[in-house]
């Protein structure tokens, strides 16, 4: 590299052959050594005009030196920045200056912020995700979202203080088109703004009241008599809702802003529940005829109908009831066999299926368990039946280990709930009882069981109390049925004793 013309001036002269010696030794290409060496004769001539010499070499100096190449070149990357760091390697090989301790260049999660108004609440982004428990892939991709708002808002002359949803909408239509687009943006920002709701930055805006119908006022106080008079369940008193809520639609209003009931009799009830009903099944008709009922004897009881009616309203016609859809112990095994014990959903799911088929609890009541109906030291549990009923059930020795295993490995840390069966993806809450039902359904396919509703282990568990030798009662007791007729359907899956009153053919039964 002798052909190399470089202004060779004090104070570096004396470094310029052994620096090209060093970058061939080092194996630098050719070319990145020639541009190494012309880097290092114009940052000679800097410091030569400076008054610097040899002896006021550091890091210091030379990275002041890159920054005012930045600025007179409008580069992010000049040549100083590109090629004096090879140059500040060889002068800590020769002793001339002390290189700087490595900074981590772990970010943990965290983007690469450019002075944005929001970049302290990205941080805050970044540690409220982990906390969530969303996965790192997931956080990351939210949090570089918050971080092109944050670089967005500046190029804007926006400040931290004017975050609403109006500039969140502005932010998205933003990033769909144009040099700078990232149409992904448009899903990530809906949970930087759950974040920027849960911390109170931004406040959701509030609906307006709403205008509500006198059919709509009505059945609000019905709903509200059937949760705090009946003690009704959520569930139910929303179902029942949807069942009425056509009639009352359908009825005149009187001067004083008023539903009139004065065509309201049995006949035109149950003109209103044929044409509701067609098409539903069975039990839902049957939803359809207790709805309604339970509205007429309310609007009875409250002076709006000046007779009982309720009694006209006609039920469908009874079907021959079917045998309980119950599910052999082969079958049972292989349930939970399909769940993988070594993943934290296999764990979860495994317990799921095990409490079931033991303990008869329906897919809501599995949902709603929560840390606290868990009894240790007693070995007992409490469900939360139907009607406000609570049950306290025995915990079998392979229910306390399936959820001993679960709740060790496999329950995430960070839920944000107190309940026992807990989402596996953000948020970290608890199943519903769909996710419970979703759970058995899952690992019946991949047992290669076909369709297994979460009610099938109910059907399961009452089945094999009766073929132990149980008792009807004994099966209500662990269904939480509040009448023993609703028990009576699983008498005809008892063989053994339906066995002993089948007379042997061609004798009389004795007397």
């Amino acid at each position: 590299m002798a052909d190399v013309d470089i202004n060779r001036a004090d104070p570096s002269v004396a470094w310029a052959e052994p620096l090209e010696a060093w970058l061939s030794d080092s194996g630098v290409s050719e070319e990145r050594a020639r541009r190494a060496v012309l880097a290092f004769g114009r940052f000679s001539a800097w410091m030569t005009g400076r008054g610097l010499g040899v002896e006021d070499v550091d890091e210091d100096v030379i990275d002041e030196y890159v920054d005012l190449e930045r600025q007179r070149s409008g580069s992010t990357a000049p040549a100083a920045a590109q090629y004096l760091p090879l140059v500040k390697r060889f002068l800590a090989a020769r002793g001339v200056l002390v290189l700087r301790p490595p900074v981590s260049r772990a970010r943990h999660g965290r983007p690469r912020l450019s002075g944005g108004p929001l970049d302290e609440v990205v941080v805050d982004l970044v540690a409220w995700l982990r906390d969530q428990g969303y996965a790192p892939g997931t956080a990351a991709s939210v949090a570089c979202t918050a971080a092109r708002l944050s670089d967005w808002m500046a190029r804007q002359g926006l400040g931290a203080r004017e975050v609403d949803d109006v500039l969140l909408t502005r932010f998205m239509a933003s990033q769909v088109r144009g040099r700078r687009r990232h149409p992904s943006s448009a899903h990530r920002i809906v949970t930087v703004r759950k974040f920027l709701l849960a911390t109170g930055r931004i406040t959701a805006p509030r609906p307006a009241p709403a205008v509500l119908s006198p059919s709509e006022v009505l059945l609000l106080e019905w709903i509200e008599h059937l949760r705090t008079r009946r003690g009704v369940s959520q569930g139910w008193a929303t179902e029942a809702r949807r069942w009425v809520a056509g009639f009352l639609a359908e009825r005149p209003v009187d001067p004083d802003g008023q539903l009139s009931w004065d065509d309201v009799d049995a006949a035109a009830v149950n003109r209103y529940v044929t044409r509701q009903g067609k098409g539903y099944s069975l039990s839902s008709r049957r939803h359809l005829v207790s709805s309604m009922r339970g509205l007429l004897d309310w609007a009875f009881l409250t002076g709006r109908l000046d007779r009982a009616i309720s009694a006209g309203v006609l039920r469908p016609a009874p079907a021959v009831p079917g045998l309980p859809s119950a599910l052999s112990a082969q079958q049972v095994q292989a349930l939970i066999a399909a769940a993988d014990t070594s993943t934290p959903a296999g764990r979860r799911d495994r317990a799921v299926v095990v409490l079931i088929s033991r303990l008869a609890l329906r897919a809501g009541e599995a949902a709603a368990l929560t840390l606290d109906d868990l009894n240790w030291h007693a070995g007992t549990l409490m469900a939360h039946g139907k009607g406000g009923r609570v049950l306290t059930l025995p915990i079998p020795s392979d229910v306390g280990q399936a959820l001993v295993d679960y709740l060790r490995d496999g329950r995430p840390p960070g839920a944000a709930d107190r309940a026992v069966f807990i989402r596996l993806r953000p948020p970290l809450v608890g199943l519903s009882s769909k996710g419970i039902s979703g759970v058995v359904a899952r690992l019946a396919t991949e047992a290669g069981l076909g369709t297994v509703h979460a009610h099938a282990l109910r059907h399961t568990a009452a089945t094999a109390v009766l073929a132990a030798g149980g008792s009807l009662i004994e099966a209500r007791e662990l269904l939480g049925h509040a009448r023993t007729d609703t028990t009576m359907v699983y008498a005809r899956t008892d063989l053994a004793a339906l066995r002993e009153l089948v007379p042997a053919w061609g004798k009389v039964p004795a007397p």
